[in-house]
């Protein structure tokens, strides 16, 4: 089980919570979900700290690169490591044989560029209202919709490998993500999310 939590504190007291649950996760993603990354713990050095208001908007402009399928509309750094349910999704080892496996192997920015994620067409509501300045961590909860009506996606860039196949029905995905910023770029993506019926009430 995986879960993203948000209260909000008032004079010491909550005074809301929310939560999404994501079940019946593999032993594999299980494992990745047992310690927190070490990056994601780490206090940011004041000379790399950006302001609230910044994060903010570098956590939003996530959701923008997914839907516009373009790794230049979020600030990606070189080493950014993305994890969805505990299941690591970019900077995996190289497969022996190019082809479908390539796109796991490659980061943040470059796997964005291939158009692989054009299935998903919108994403709301989005709120990113949670940063935390001294530990560069950005809080967002979303909603992915995905109408799955292109059937094969063309794939930009990846050799051996031109469409994918995507038979699937229309489904949403809640969402929540948590993004490490430093120095102004993203840096690590730990992700959660489960699947409902196609725009389902949030």
């Amino acid at each position: 089980m995986h879960i993203g939590l948000r209260l909000r504190l008032r004079n010491g007291q909550i005074t809301e919570a929310e939560h999404l649950i994501a079940r019946n996760l593999s032993e594999r993603s299980l494992a990745n979900l047992q310690t927190p990354r070490p990056g994601l713990l780490a206090t940011v050095p004041p000379g790399e700290r950006v302001p609230r208001e910044q994060m903010l908007k570098i956590g939003a402009s996530y959701y923008e690169a997914l839907v516009t399928g373009n790794g230049d509309a979020a600030p990606f750094a070189d080493d950014c490591l993305r994890r969805e349910n505990g299941m690591q999704t970019t900077s995996n080892p190289l497969p022996q044989k190019p082809g479908q496996g390539t796109l796991g192997s490659m980061g943040c920015h470059d796997q964005l560029n291939t158009k692989m994620f054009n299935y998903i067409k919108r994403i709301e509501p989005r709120r990113v209202e949670i940063a935390d300045v001294e530990n560069g961590l950005v809080f967002g909860l979303s909603q992915f919709r995905h109408p799955m009506q292109e059937k094969v996606l063309k794939i930009v860039g990846v050799p051996g490998l031109e469409t994918l196949n995507m038979n699937y029905n229309p489904f949403d995905l809640p969402a929540a993500h948590i993004f490490k910023v430093r120095g102004g770029k993203i840096h690590e993506i730990e992700a959660m999310g489960f699947t409902m019926p196609y725009n389902s009430k949030t």
